[in-house]
């Protein structure tokens, strides 16, 4: 009996060692994801005001 109490203590260990490292992974990846969408927010707004700039200089 102990020996099958202390197997499935070190499963739980284990589930909630992978349990920790999803969440952790998940963090990581999310964080990522969202400083690109910043980034590409904030490059196509330059874009955006480098043409008007253009369009502006272009006009008589």
């Amino acid at each position: 009996m102990k020996r099958k109490a202390q197997a499935a203590i070190e499963y739980l260990m284990m589930v909630a060692l992978v349990m920790i490292i999803i969440f952790v992974v998940v963090q990581l990846v999310r964080r990522t994801v969202l400083n690109a969408a910043q980034n590409i927010q904030n490059l196509t707004k330059s874009i955006i005001e480098e043409l008007q700039k253009a369009k502006e200089g272009v006009s008589p």
